[in-house]
C-alpha cells in the first residue's frame, strides 16, 4: 500500500492494533459466557446425579426406580435443549459481532485503497493508462468477489440457524 506520510502508516497501524484488541476482548467475553454456561450445567448435573444416587440407595424397588428414571427423561431433554439454545445464542452473538467488525474494517480498508488508487492514477506517468485500467479492474473484481463470498456466508449461516432441530413438546399422557 502506498503512504504519502509516515503519519498515515502510523494511523493505519494504530487502527489495526485497536481492532485486534477489540477482537481479543470480544473473544474473551464470549469464552467467559460459555464457561459460565458450562459451570451452571456441571453444577446442575452434579446435583441431579446426587439425587439419583440417593434415590437408588434409599431401598426403592426396581420398578419405582424405573418409573422415576422414566419421569426424568423429559426434564433432561428440556435441559439439553435449553443448554444448546444458550450455546447457540452465544455463538450467534459472537459471529454477528465479529462479522460487523470485519465488515467495518473491510469498508475502511476499501475506502483507503480507493483513495490511494485515485492518487496513484492522477500521478501516473503518461502512457500508463492501460496499467491503471487493469489495476482498477482487478480491484473491482476483488471487491465483487469478497461481497459475493460475504453474502453466501451470511446466507449459509442464516440457513443453518433456521434449520436447527426444534423438538416439539411431548404430548401429555393421561
Amino acid at each position: 500500500m502506498y503512504f504519502s506520510t509516515p503519519e498515515q502508516f502510523i494511523s493505519m497501524q494504530s487502527a489495526n492494533v485497536a481492532v485486534a484488541f477489540s477482537l481479543t476482548q470480544q473473544t474473551f467475553q464470549y469464552f467467559e459466557e460459555l464457561a459460565k454456561l458450562n459451570l451452571q450445567a456441571a453444577k446442575a448435573t452434579l446435583a441431579e446425579s446426587e439425587q439419583a444416587w440417593q434415590m437408588a440407595m434409599s431401598g426403592k424397588t426396581p420398578v419405582e426406580l424405573l418409573v422415576h428414571q422414566a419421569g426424568n427423561a423429559k426434564p433432561v431433554a428440556e435441559k439439553v435443549l435449553s443448554y444448546n439454545s444458550h450455546m447457540l445464542e452465544v455463538a450467534n452473538a459472537a459471529q454477528a459481532e465479529f462479522l460487523k467488525i470485519f465488515e467495518d474494517r473491510f469498508a475502511q480498508s476499501n475506502t483507503k485503497m480507493q483513495t490511494v488508487f485515485e492518487d496513484l492514477a492522477r500521478n501516473a506517468p503518461a502512457g500508463s493508462e492501460l496499467a491503471v485500467t487493469a489495476f482498477n479492474s482487478a480491484v473491482s473484481s476483488a471487491g465483487a468477489a469478497y461481497d459475493a463470498m460475504r453474502k453466501a456466508t451470511a446466507q449459509a449461516i442464516a440457513m443453518a440457524q433456521a434449520s436447527q432441530l426444534t423438538v416439539p413438546a411431548p404430548a401429555r399422557v393421561k
